[in-house]
């Protein structure tokens, strides 16, 4: 049908002429099959012609050629002209449209006309529809299959699987503006020894799970790099057999970062792959040749990659949908350069087009020009233009690089102004003045930029922000340089650790000077007067006056016994008795486990009972575990029976100690820990007896009753969960078979005296896991077919000897009372509950 224009223009005449017709009057005649006829001659043919009969098919062919030839002549006509009568009247025309061939439906008027001609084709659109159709009843399907469950769904989800690896297939490739649909992606012409990478490539690409939903998964990132790398020598010999569409792809694999994704590798991946397209001789976009300059420059080319830039200034520089991307570009590789100058220009540029510039593209410049020490000012300046660019919409994470910048190169003075703009709207100008304002010069103030820039993880920025305020006259609180010590340790790096040590020894002289001070000041009569004397560090040099907490030899004194430094941690707590702190538990477990491995357990036992015994230290629940480590069958893998037995009896005086002495659980892993090393030392100590009052006790005292778990593992014994066997493992399994089979037998003798199984309380379920663990430990003990009065008799003299015989078999109120271990954090016994 004639375009919609042609009906809009009825004064004068087109000369168009109808596609449909013109292929009905074109439409070849179809040729008989030459095997089918024989040869005549044409007279023969003609006298044939003559006395075959007109078919209907024929007349309606002669019917559609003359009204073919009628729109012919009709569009061959000329424009009409005025005559001196006047005007022509309009034309009336009618509209047709050929439904099929040789049937000829009028339209009603010209915009049905225009539907018909600018719409979609019938047949196109009803095979739409019956896809759409089959997708649907396909859809129903499956999802019928996976109603009905078995073998079924199995079924449905296997074709599924092969319905996405078709789709997959097909439409493989990248989404958004630059997206292409890609059929199966292949690199074909490589036989021989080279095809083996390649064809493993060729299977990497044919995956279905690759880019599934649109975003590359880490797997995905390191095998494309994997094959490519594999693949690339032999692909050097034939780059051309690679289509344009595996080169995308692989684009788009490797150039791929962010959506939770890491891709540390990716600038260098793609500095290769461009290289490679280059050597293939193919023509990269304007945002893949952004993103191969910026490769080039990190990957140490970065005169050829400033070069490349400047060139493509005419062509990738130029365009609206790259402008922006290409002067940011240029603004950060200029100021890593050095090359300051350009890189204001190129931000100049940047800032006063209409392309929505970012003004914090001017961050690298501040940077790079803070550098030198003679630009630091023309750095600041370029950070105020920033700020007011900005606005409102500055972030703090924006002063945070501001002021990470400054603080890099020892500008601390211009980064403390820069964190003063931070945390105050109104101007304050602190540049330069010998005190600090009262609202600046705090150390609460100083608090909260010591805590962001250790969040942040500038540990030096922070230091040197604490060296430069003292020489203000702020002096940084304890807690907070405790703080930067125990970041720097956490770092485990040797010169973190060290700047720790050399700190925290400062904090400790101060504390020291300072307990000298008190004492001769206590034996004079008067005040002291202290005056300046020579040979005193100049005011360039750190003095730390900050004086050390029980939390700053608590750092130094687990991080010396995380490494086995004994002697830095002998030397450490003789600094802790000078230092007149008063010990506490925290420091007494450090020196226990010290001790254990340096000087023998007995040294560790004999310094736990001066701590407690005679200056009266509190303990923790750590303390009691770091005692029990002391066993020797806690510390040798080959075991001597006759330590085993002292073992035994030593065991049990802890657990006496464990409940006479006065402390409290602080956390739900100390309630966890503690009875499971009580029960399996005297497990290994094979003291049977101690572990069934053991727990007894602490059902009474901490409300604990041994969880399914710990069953298991009592039942398996300590060794099989040292290595992981089969052989293990069987163990595991017919220890789990044991227990199961002794909670059903309880179960039933509870259900046997007319209890429901089924609502059961919390209280009854842990009196059966307790009566499980007792019978478990008779079965250990080989006393199960024991008489029960000899047991008893057994059990009272143990728990004689373990202090606990009140709390075990009178149950005194006020002895379990006096003696409970109620957490010291309520919010934690909830959860022990």
């Amino acid at each position: 049908m004639p375009p919609r224009a042609f009906a809009l223009e009825l004064s004068r005449t087109s000369s168009y002429v109808c596609q449909s017709c013109i292929a009905s009057i074109g439409r070849a005649r179809p040729n008989p099959q030459p095997w089918l006829t024989r040869n005549a001659s044409s007279a023969a043919r003609a006298a044939r012609r003559q006395r075959a009969p007109t078919t209907t098919k024929q007349l309606e062919e002669e019917q559609a050629q003359r009204f073919q030839e009628a729109l012919l002549r009709e569009a061959q006509k000329g424009e009409p002209t005025d005559t001196d009568e006047g005007p022509t009247e309009p034309l009336a025309v009618n509209y047709f449209n050929e439904e099929t061939e040789g049937q000829y439906r009028q339209l009603r008027d010209g915009a049905e006309f225009g539907a018909v001609s600018g719409g979609i084709d019938s047949e196109i659109s009803e095979a739409i529809n019956d896809l759409e159709q089959k997708m649907v009843q396909t859809i129903q399907m499956l999802d019928s299959l996976e109603k009905v469950g078995g073998s079924e769904q199995d079924k449905a989800e296997e074709l599924r699987k092969q319905f996405k690896k078709i789709l997959r297939e097909k439409y493989k490739g990248k989404t958004g503006p630059e997206g292409e649909s890609y059929g199966v992606l292949r690199i074909p012409g490589f036989s021989g020894v080279r095809q083996r990478a390649v064809a493993n490539l060729n299977s990497f690409l044919a995956r279905d799970s690759v880019v599934k939903g649109g975003v590359p998964k880490p797997k995905d990132l390191f095998d494309c790099w994997k094959y490519y790398s594999a693949a690339r020598s032999s692909l050097a010999t034939q780059w051309t057999n690679v289509p344009r569409e595996v080169w995308d792809f692989l684009w788009m694999i490797l150039s791929h970062e962010g959506e939770g994704v890491e891709n540390p590798n990716r600038m260098h991946h793609i500095y290769v792959l461009a290289k490679d397209m280059q050597a293939a001789g193919v023509v990269l976009r304007d945002s893949q040749q952004l993103l191969a300059i910026e490769a080039m420059f990190l990957e140490g080319w970065q005169e050829e990659a400033i070069e490349a830039w400047k060139k493509a200034v005419v062509t990738i520089g130029s365009k609206p949908e790259t402008f922006k991307g290409y002067y940011e570009l240029g603004v950060r590789m200029c100021s890593l350069h050095g090359d300051t100058d350009r890189a204001m220009r190129a931000a100049d540029t940047l800032l006063k087009s209409s392309e929505s510039p970012n003004p914090r593209i001017m961050i690298p410049i501040v940077r790079a020009l803070a550098a030198k020490e003679e630009n630091v000012e023309e750095a600041w300046e370029v950070y105020r233009d920033m700020r007011a660019l900005l606005g409102d919409t500055m972030q703090i994470e924006d002063y945070d690089e501001v002021i990470a910048c400054f603080l890099a190169v020892n500008h601390i003075e211009h980064a403390l102004q820069a964190f003063v703009d931070m945390m105050f709207s109104g101007p304050m100008d602190i540049r330069g003045k010998t005190r600090l304002p009262t609202i600046v010069g705090n150390h609460f103030f100083l608090g909260k930029w010591l805590k962001r820039l250790i969040g942040a993880g500038d540990l030096d920025g922070a230091y040197k922000v604490v060296t430069f305020l003292q020489k203000k006259g702020v002096a940084a609180s304890p807690i907070q340089l405790n703080g930067l010590v125990g970041a720097w340790l956490r770092t485990e790096t040797a010169d973190n650790v060290e700047k720790a040590d050399q700190l925290a020894w400062a904090m400790i002289k101060a504390r020291l000077d300072f307990v000298d001070l008190r004492r001769r000041a206590a034996a004079m009569d008067r005040p002291i007067r202290l005056v300046p004397r020579d040979g005193e560090p100049t005011s360039d040099d750190y003095i730390c006056t900050t004086r050390a907490t029980v939390e700053t030899f608590s750092l130094l004194a687990e991080n010396y016994s995380a490494r086995g430094l004994h002697d830095e941690l002998e030397e450490l707590w003789t600094a802790f008795e000078l230092a007149e702190l008063g010990p506490n538990s925290f420091m007494i477990n450090q020196i226990i486990k010290s001790y254990t491995e340096s000087k023998g357990p007995q040294e560790a036992i004999d310094f736990y009972e001066q701590m407690t015994k005679k200056r009266h230290v509190r303990p923790d629940a750590h303390t009691f575990i770091a005692l029990y480590n002391t066993l020797s069958v806690n510390r040798v893998v080959r075991r001597d029976n006759k330590l085993t037995a002292d073992d035994a009896v030593i065991g049990r005086q802890f657990f006496q100690d464990l409940v006479k002495m006065d402390w409290k659980f602080d956390s739900v892993d100390e309630y966890t820990y503690l009875p499971r090393t009580v029960l399996f030392s005297m497990l290994k100590a094979k003291d049977h007896a101690g572990m069934i009052v053991a727990a007894r006790t602490m059902k009474e005292l901490f409300s604990y009753s041994p969880p399914e778990q710990l069953l298991i593992e009592l039942a398996a014994g300590t060794a099989t969960l040292r290595v992981q066997s089969k052989r293990n493992m069987d163990r595991i399994m017919e220890a789990s078979r044991l227990i199961e089979s002794l909670i059903r037998k309880h179960t039933q003798v509870f259900a046997d005296l007319g209890g429901d199984p089924a609502k059961m309380t919390t209280q009854e379920k842990d009196n059966q896991l307790c009566a499980v663990f007792e019978e478990l430990v008779l079965v250990k003990a080989h006393a199960q077919n024991a008489e029960r009065s000899a047991v008893n008799n057994i059990l009272a003299q143990a728990a004689e000897e373990m202090g606990v015989f009140d709390i075990v078999f009178t149950r005194d109120p006020a002895v379990i009372r006096r003696y409970r271990k109620v957490m010291k954090n309520k919010d934690v016994e909830d959860d022990v509950d």
